[in-house]
């Protein structure tokens, strides 16, 4: 993936990246629309074959607090911590930065037909590809591809950049916590897109890539606050028929994709961890996904 005249400054890049601690540059977006990147190198991190790790922010684009929250676990796994702000000014809906594959109007099931779809290479998503192909130059790194973990609206984030990308250079990916999710599913009997990928593009309606992805749906035991409790828990009727709370519906994602990949005969990738006592924060399943994305144990079920 090309990264040109991804950062402003390319100079001030290489010397953000290459210095210990916290830091912030500018991105060009896709979409001509300004994105910061906040840094956390750790002290012993090497520059060459030092892991790179996105984290993906929730509904509150408090990019800063997440930076915060995973800087102890990048400094334990001496990984490079990058979390990008997609601004509530240049994003304002969650749909923008959660689901931005239509050029105009709504994500739903006619966009395709109705020629929305926005080109794959032109969605949010891909600035994560973007910004790992320029972080990767700027340090001269070795590394092939990058690691990955969202929390709420950045769960949703990350199983959507894993179902709507070509190949991305996921190595592995923690979704944690989504409010609603994209089923890997064109059943009937599932509501149609967002929902599922029934009415989707064609050229993604096969999720075999997406059942193939190094995943972990990691679940708060406790993350079951309904509807009424939570105004920013989606409460439409697509949403609804997924559980009636993130956990319910966590596990739905992992049933459909269970279901999908023996539909396909295939294994399922997938891995399934639910945080014992953990409700709807992003501290409170940091450091299972960090074990769990850099030093993974066996599986959780």
């Amino acid at each position: 993936m090309p990264s040109e005249a991804v950062f402003v400054d390319a100079v001030q890049a290489r010397k953000v990246l290459s210095t210990n601690g916290t830091g912030r540059l500018e991105i060009n977006s896709l979409q001509g629309k300004p994105l910061t990147v906040h840094v956390f190198r750790p002290s012993q991190f090497d520059s060459t074959s030092g892991r790179i790790w996105f984290v993906m922010h929730g509904t509150g684009r408090d990019a800063e607090r997440y930076l915060q929250t995973a800087a102890p676990v990048a400094e334990r796994h001496q990984v490079l911590l990058l979390v990008l702000e997609f601004s509530r000014n240049d994003y304002p809906t969650g749909d923008a930065y959660t689901l931005g594959v239509v050029t105009h109007g709504r994500a739903d099931a006619h966009a395709a037909d109705e020629g929305r779809w926005r080109s794959p290479l032109e969605t949010p998503y891909m600035e994560i590809e973007r910004t790992f192909s320029a972080v990767r130059e700027a340090l001269q790194s070795q590394q092939p591809g990058y690691f990955l973990f969202g929390h709420s609206a950045g769960a949703q984030f990350v199983h959507r950049l894993l179902t709507f990308v070509r190949c991305p250079r996921v190595l592995n990916a923690v979704a944690a916590n989504a409010g609603w999710y994209t089923l890997p599913t064109l059943d009937k009997r599932r509501p149609p897109f967002p929902y599922s990928l029934r009415g989707a593009a064609r050229e993604f309606q096969d999720p075999r890539q997406l059942l193939a992805a190094p995943l972990t749906v990691m679940l708060g035991t406790k993350d079951t606050r309904s509807t009424k409790e939570d105004s920013h828990l989606r409460a439409t009727e697509g949403a609804m028929a997924q559980g009636s709370h993130r956990l319910q519906r966590g596990i739905t994602y992992y049933k459909v994709g269970l279901q999908a990949a023996r539909h396909k005969n295939m294994p399922l990738a997938w891995k399934l961890q639910r945080v014992s006592g953990a409700e709807h924060e992003a501290a409170e399943v940091i450091v299972p996904a960090g074990q769990r994305l850099f030093a993974p144990q066996p599986d959780v079920k």
